[in-house]
């Protein structure tokens, strides 16, 4: 049960406190066929083969990185990331952090031992505030993580137009970007430092792990020693961990199975939950084979994700939609709308949360204890808080059929004025 709990859980958004029926949508969907989960075992416990040079030399081709280290969570990979944006800054470790995003973000720099400082999100765009970003750059934070939320991309040249007078480095957080592009380019390669996530919930899974690319060629010699902190190996119990995770992942990653783990409370399938930090690890070998093995099926299914998003964003109010920036291609691993009460805005939020309709993080990062005690400063971020209230996601993954698309559109039609 603690490999189905580690493996299931880890969706972007909460559920209510009791579920009175059985939820029938599955909140994301990463496509992992029992087919390939026993040819990766097959190539980890009967060939004895190392698929990690070949995921390493798959990511770096997608992303045009000039490096891949490849750890055992994407969380690891930012806690890493934010080390070596430390060493190029000149060992100073504030980080700026978006106020509204994943909990595992705050996780990654409390792990690192940095200290925090918050910036805003436009609501109409979860992009930065740029406004509110630069006053972060001028009290003193010199190292900037920028998360694309659900896919959406970041207007990338003007983020960059508003760190370059501070000296700032980017790393870019594209844990939720897979299928996203901007300007031509996925999400994932645009930062000089940049993580990806292939954890359950993500568009590409291994089951577990994550990535951290370096971009600029011309940084490796100073970069490598800061890239390379003394991992804990993964040995076998992790291999058979992830293995059977993977299983459980692809025999109940379906609406007609779903429901039953989602109606075990202790599972926390669904919530949002902070993380304590832990050392990196690398990652596992069976991770990276079912990298190798789903990369086809994995973008195949990015572009259902987009369909699926665009036929609700034609029902949906352009009010309520939000802004992409022109140029880029979403990756929709949900849908996110604005809504002026969110979930309880709804007639039925227990109906809504059934079919998939979920609010997104049920606090800004300023609310988390851990983040209190490393704060670098208290003040108010106003975009973060109206997300909180506001923002509800839907699910856009294959899985959807038309009449399930046909319901979700039905029970917005039923919010609350």
């Amino acid at each position: 049960m603690t490999v189905l709990r580690a493996v299931l859980n880890g969706s972007p958004a909460p559920r209510p406190q009791v579920i009175t029926h059985f939820q029938r949508q599955l909140p994301v969907y990463s496509p992992l066929p029992l087919g390939a989960v026993w040819r990766a075992a097959r190539r980890v416990f009967r060939s004895a083969e190392d698929s990690r040079p070949r995921a390493r030399e798959l990511i770096r081709a997608s992303y045009a990185a000039a490096r891949v280290v490849l750890t055992g969570t994407g969380t690891h990979a930012l806690q890493i990331a934010i080390r070596a944006a430390g060493r190029l800054v000149g060992g100073d470790l504030t980080v700026a952090l978006p106020a509204f995003t994943c909990f595992d973000v705050a996780a990654a720099a409390v792990g690192a031992g940095a200290r925090i400082a918050l910036y805003d999100l436009d609501p109409a765009t979860l992009a930065p505030d740029l406004d509110s970003l630069a006053l972060t750059l001028a009290g003193g934070a010199r190292i900037v993580v920028a998360a694309p939320l659900y896919g959406i991309p970041i207007d990338w040249e003007a983020l960059e137009a508003c760190t370059a007078p501070f000296g700032a480095v980017i790393i870019e957080d594209a844990a939720q970007g897979h299928g996203a592009r901007w300007r031509g380019r996925p999400l994932g390669s645009l930062g000089p430092l940049s993580v990806l996530s292939f954890g359950r919930g993500k568009g590409w899974t291994g089951g577990a792990g994550g990535a951290l690319l370096l971009h600029r060629q011309s940084d490796r010699g100073a970069r490598d020693d800061a890239m390379s902190p003394p991992f804990l190996e993964p040995g076998i119990r992790s291999e058979w961990r992830v293995l059977l995770g993977a299983t459980a992942q692809s025999a109940l990653a379906r609406p007609s199975l779903y429901s039953l783990p989602a109606s075990v409370p202790w599972l926390h399938l669904g919530e949002t939950r902070y993380h304590a930090p832990a050392r990196p690890a690398g990652m596992t070998r069976t991770a990276a084979a079912l990298l190798d093995i789903t990369h086809d099926v994995a973008m195949r299914e990015s572009v259902m994700r987009r369909a699926n998003a665009e036929f609700l964003l034609e029902r949906i109010p352009c009010g309520e939609r939000v802004g992409v920036p022109s140029g880029s291609v979403p990756g929709y691993l949900r849908l996110p709308v604005r809504t002026p009460r969110g979930l309880a805005g709804f007639r039925d939020p227990a109906a809504a949360f059934r079919w998939g309709i979920m609010r997104s993080y049920p606090s800004t990062l300023a609310m988390l204890p851990p983040v209190q005690q490393r704060l670098t400063q208290f003040s108010r971020w106003p975009g973060a808080e109206d997300l909180v209230r506001q923002l509800i996601t839907l699910p856009t993954h294959s899985l959807l059929k038309a009449r399930d698309r046909e319901t979700l559109v039905r029970i917005l039609e039923t919010k609350r004025s």
